[in-house]
């Protein structure tokens, strides 16, 4: 990332911000859109799946040390290079998925253990 690239530190920096502010803001919608599910687990599960996707890096190329998200990474190899060359970005992103939908599913393990046993102790 040096001075003679089309992006100085600071355009990365503030576009990095600006796609965080967003996709904050997504999130929130997301959150209200799916509170409204009875089936709680679900809900979580899908609220991590998108945290994932949105909010996983990855490596812009192999040369360069600029990240983006890697879902956008995977699209735009997919369009521009073709062939399987979009896989290096999927790797991350399904393992970020999968470690989501994992962290959800067993935090409702965990807070259905908990409350069984604080009911049991009073």
């Amino acid at each position: 990332m040096g001075s003679t690239g089309m992006l100085d530190i600071y355009d990365y920096l503030i576009g990095w911000t600006a796609y965080i502010a967003a996709g904050a803001l997504c999130y929130i919608i997301f959150y209200r859109f799916t509170g409204t599910l009875r089936f709680k687990p679900l809900a979580n599960t899908l609220r991590a799946i998108l945290i994932a996707v949105m909010f996983t890096p990855w490596y812009v190329s192999a040369e360069d040390d600029l990240l983006a998200p890697a879902i956008i990474v995977m699209t735009l190899d997919l369009v521009t290079i073709g062939g399987t060359s979009f896989i290096r970005a999927m790797v991350p992103l399904t393992l970020s998925v999968l470690f989501a939908v994992i962290v959800a599913l067993a935090g409702r393990i965990l807070q259905k253990r908990f409350r069984g046993s604080s009911r049991n102790s009073h």
